[in-house]
């Protein structure tokens, strides 16, 4: 019986909702969502449950409430992303509620640089706006580790299909990509690929910075990508407005990767602005405790502190 309650909500939260969301007229969508996430217990609470613990820890939250229901909120958003996508087949699409700021480069290659911050699925779409084929690195979505969660495994594996599609090149996915990034960047195309991983997730090449006021670490291994195929990073993230649900998809300054230590400080500086700008929109709140304490090796560690 568990399990079939489990199944019912990931439908709900991964496919019903966010699908029929995908349907409606945008703002009658954003009330659909927030009637399904304002409560405690809703969707995502499994995300929504360890943010609301661990936030107000390191920054003021007033209302831990909305706080709460926000997060929720842009998890729904973020899958109904996908079927927006998947809905309108056109590679370079975007609705109106998702504005571009700012231009990718002209040319290829480059590197896409961004963190688990916001919605991520945009990126695709503005590249192919931009007439830029792309690579995803990502973790690949195991059955095995899904195996209580078929559904989401399912979900994922539409996830990843589509970013193959939008992008117009396979996902990379870790671990083992060196041979086929360098390929991408070769051919003059863009890598995307996401920088606020800890320690646990990405071992090797940690380097400590300040986020939040706290000593967390980031990894080199983008920016020596950079470093190997002479490419600029630029940084990109998301930004919603959580009274009506818009968002402003933001193209920064391309970032020279020669001085790493410089490159991973404006890095960490954008991503210390994005939590503080809106903090229920990070999806990493869960691993900022360990994260620090796993920081705290590197800064003692001969030539790891920046």
């Amino acid at each position: 019986m568990n399990f079939i309650r489990a199944q019912w909500k990931d439908f709900l939260q991964f496919y019903f909702v966010p699908f029929c969301a995908a349907l409606m007229p945008w703002r009658l969508a954003w009330r659909w969502i927030h009637w399904w996430t304002r409560k405690e217990g809703s969707l995502f609470e499994e995300s929504a449950a360890p943010a609301v613990a661990v936030a107000p820890k390191y920054l003021p939250i007033p209302d831990v409430a909305k706080f709460a229901a926000d997060a929720r909120a842009i998890r729904v958003v973020d899958c109904c992303d996908l079927f927006l996508s998947r809905l309108h087949r056109n590679r370079a699409w975007r609705p109106w509620h998702v504005r571009r700021e700012g231009e990718w480069p002209v040319s290829g290659p480059f590197i896409a640089v961004s963190f688990h911050h916001g919605t991520g699925h945009w990126v695709f779409k503005t590249l192919a706006e931009a007439g830029h084929d792309s690579t995803l690195i990502a973790a690949r979505w195991s059955r095995e580790e899904h195996s209580r969660y078929p559904l989401r495994y399912r979900y994922g594996r539409l996830r990843g299909a589509d970013t193959a599609r939008l992008s117009g090149m396979p996902v990379a996915y870790r671990p083992g990509v060196a041979e086929q990034l360098a390929r991408v960047l070769s051919a003059g195309n863009v890598v995307v690929g996401v920088i606020d991983m800890p320690p646990r997730l990405a071992p090797r090449g940690q380097h400590r910075v300040r986020v939040l006021d706290c000593d967390i670490s980031l990894p080199d291994g983008t920016i020596k990508l950079a470093q190997k195929f002479g490419t600029p990073l630029v940084p990109y993230w998301t930004e919603i407005d959580l009274e009506n649900g818009t968002r402003v998809f933001r193209i920064g300054t391309p970032i020279d990767p020669t001085d790493e230590s410089a490159a991973l400080r404006t890095l960490a500086g954008l991503l210390d602005q994005q939590i503080r700008g809106c903090p229920p929109s990070w999806h990493f709140w869960s691993e900022l405790p360990q994260w620090i304490v796993d920081a705290s090796a590197i800064r003692d560690a001969p030539g790891q502190a920046l």
